[in-house]
């Protein structure tokens, strides 16, 4: 018997976890591809651009001329739906390692750009 599944009651929003135990974050949106046969799950996408449109699209697009600041990649991160290992009540784990994703950009930045650069962190000075 196939197991059912709820989508905006048992994924949206739910807390990812990668392999290592790391949260790296939460599903934003759920993109279905539509073939033949019934639709099916293509990815997951997060990011604060995927969140505003949810909330009105023109918060979206103001989100996004802002991303020039920003040190992340991408405005929106996509995880394939091959990559969930696990839905769970609280979480869905996943089969990657967060740190090599998008989702982890900003830490990145803030490693090399300011924690590098405090006496004592442990991080290589760098000029």
């Amino acid at each position: 018997m196939a197991q059912q599944l709820d989508l905006i009651r048992d994924v949206l929003d739910k807390q990812l976890v990668d392999s290592e135990e790391t949260k790296m974050g939460r599903v934003d949106g759920i993109v279905l591809a539509i073939g033949e046969g019934a639709p099916r799950i293509d990815h997951f996408e997060l990011g604060f651009t995927v969140l505003a449109r949810r909330l009105h699209p023109r918060l979206e697009t103001w989100l996004q001329a802002l991303r020039r600041w920003s040190p992340r990649r991408t405005a929106r991160q996509i995880v394939p739906w091959s990559a969930v290992q696990e839905i769970n009540v609280h979480e869905v784990r996943l089969d990657l390692k967060a740190i090599d994703t998008p989702a982890f950009d900003w830490e990145r930045w803030l490693r090399k750009h300011i924690v590098s650069k405090i006496p004592g962190s442990g991080e290589e000075q760098q000029s």
